[in-house]
């Protein structure tokens, strides 16, 4: 449902009015069928930014009908994390509903904004394996999951689970027929690669040194590379291994 008027005027070309007869009436609709109903508030940011308070009358009109889950929305990316924790926590004083947030990546921000959100009272993470999605993609699961189960200390989770993530993060690339990004943090090839040879040298002795969790958590693994940049502990360790 439209929570910008911008959205509601231009795109819906129909009265704020009307707008909110018709998020009623779908929920009501949705709900009168025994379903459950999760409220999406499209552009909810922008629209709160332009008028916070047809912005709430959107969400309440959602709640009032029936809606067991209010979704905030960032469908453009253009927030950024200390605005959406601003406004989720004013959101969260204003509806009885739990809340959830869909963020996208147009800003880079689309994991930060997740859990900014989190921190701020929603209980619900909309997001995509590996960031896929539209323009510059969703916020991407498989750093949000570690993110809120091993940082955060919130069990979203089994550990059974979480050791299968990097498996899953591949596994969906392949259907998707899109090739892996090495560089993801926590999944990707590279996020447990070391090649400096001071850096390999101090992980022998301690793997916290340039690591910021143990890659086998997520069912990754520590990769020792050789280059023009590797020391003696570089190729000892290639050896063995």
């Amino acid at each position: 449902g439209k929570s910008w008027l911008l959205h509601v005027r231009h795109a819906l070309r129909t009265t704020p009015e009307e707008n909110l007869r018709m998020i009623t009436d779908s929920v009501r609709f949705l709900r009168s069928r025994g379903l459950e109903v999760i409220y999406d508030a499209e552009h909810f940011f922008d629209g709160y930014r332009s008028d916070p308070r047809y912005a709430l009358a959107t969400l309440r009109a959602a709640e009032d009908a029936g809606a067991q889950c209010l979704t905030l929305c960032d469908t453009n990316g253009g927030m950024l994390p200390h605005e959406i924790e601003s406004v989720v926590r004013t959101v969260r004083t204003a509806v009885r509903a739990p809340l959830g947030i869909h963020a996208h990546n147009d800003s880079e921000a689309g994991v930060a904004n997740s859990l900014a959100a989190v921190r701020a009272g929603a209980t619900l993470i909309q997001g995509t394996i590996n960031g896929y999605g539209e323009r510059c993609g969703n916020a991407n699961l498989c750093s949000i999951i570690p993110n809120l189960q091993i940082k955060m200390g919130l069990r979203v989770v089994t550990d059974r689970q979480l050791r299968s993530l990097t498996e899953t993060s591949r596994y969906i690339g392949e259907m998707a027929n899109l090739g892996p990004n090495e560089h993801l943090p926590y999944v990707g090839r590279a996020a447990f690669a070391h090649k400096g040879g001071v850096h390999v040298s101090a992980m022998q002795r301690h793997s916290g040194t340039y690591e910021h969790v143990a890659p086998a958590l997520i069912g990754n693994q520590r990769r020792i590379l050789m280059s023009e940049l590797s020391g003696r502990a570089n190729v000892v360790l290639k050896a063995r291994e």
